[in-house]
C-alpha cells in the first residue's frame, strides 16, 4: 500500500487492485468543434478552460499504462430512439439547453455511434481498454461497470474526467458507497463553470473525510515513484 498526500486525509492506494476512469471527455462535451464548444454560445475562455486537463489527463493515461493499471473510458451516449432516456432526463437536459438528440454540425448530441460520443482523438483508446456507454450521469447506472470491476480485482479507482459537479460527482459518489476507494485527481476535472468545480471538489472533501478524497496528477505520480 501506498500512502498519497491527499485532502482531508492520505490515500491508501493499493496499486494491484487500481484502474483509471476517464469519464466522459469525448468529443460532445470537449471537442472543439463539438455540440457543447462548437454548437452551443461558449466563450473562448471557458472552451480553453474545459480543453486544458486533456494534455494532463493523456499523461496520466500515458503513466496508468507504464503501471499496468486498467484504464476504463465512459461516455454519456444513448440509443437512437432515445427508449434508455428517461423523459425526466430529457426535460432536464432540454430545459438547461441542450436537448439530448439534438442536430449538431457533426451530429447528433449524446448518441450512441455518432462522432460526438467518441472519446476526443487526443486520448488513445487501445484495444484492452474498457470502454463504456452509459445512459445515466453515474456510470454505474444501466452498465456493466460494476462487475467489470469485480472481475478485475479492482477496489481502488482513480477519477477523471467531466463534468466535476455532475457525471465525475455522480460516479465518484456512487463509487464511494458501493465500498471502492476513489480518488478525485482535481486537475485532471472540469466544469464549465469553475465555481461549480470547485464547489464538487470541496463536497468530496468535506466532513473530515466521510466523502473522500481529493488530489492531483503530479503528487499522485511523484508518490508512486
Amino acid at each position: 500500500m501506498i500512502s498519497i498526500p491527499a485532502r482531508p486525509h492520505p490515500f491508501p492506494l493499493e496499486m494491484a487492485h487500481c484502474a483509471l476512469v476517464v469519464i466522459d471527455i469525448q468529443n460532445d462535451f470537449c471537442a472543439s468543434d463539438g455540440y457543447c464548444l462548437g454548437d452551443m454560445t461558449v466563450d473562448g475562455e471557458t472552451a480553453a478552460r474545459v480543453r486544458s486537463i486533456i494534455p494532463s489527463v493523456a499523461a496520466l493515461i500515458a503513466w496508468a499504462r507504464s503501471h499496468k493499471l486498467p484504464v476504463i473510458f465512459t461516455k454519456e451516449a444513448h440509443l437512437p430512439d432515445l427508449s434508455d432516456a428517461p423523459p425526466a432526463k430529457q426535460l432536464r437536459y432540454r430545459n438547461a439547453g441542450y436537448p439530448i438528440g439534438s442536430m449538431g454540425r457533426r451530429g447528433r448530441y449524446l448518441i450512441r455511434g455518432e462522432w460526438g460520443s467518441r472519446v476526443v482523438e487526443e486520448l488513445d483508446v487501445w484495444p484492452e481498454d474498457i470502454v463504456i456507454d452509459k445512459p445515466a450521469q453515474s456510470a454505474f447506472i444501466g452498465t456493466d461497470l460494476e462487475g467489470q470491476l469485480r472481475a478485475n480485482g479492482i477496489t481502488h479507482l482513480l477519477v477523471t474526467g467531466v463534468t466535476t459537479q455532475c457525471c465525475v460527482l455522480a460516479t465518484y459518489r456512487q463509487a464511494s458507497d458501493l465500498g471502492y476507494y476513489p480518488l478525485l485527481l482535481e486537475d485532471c476535472c472540469v466544469a464549465f463553470d469553475p465555481r461549480e468545480h470547485q464547489a464538487a471538489v470541496d463536497v468530496i472533501a468535506s466532513e473530515g473525510g466521510a466523502v473522500g478524497w481529493v488530489t492531483d496528477s503530479k503528487t499522485l505520480m511523484d508518490s508512486v515513484r
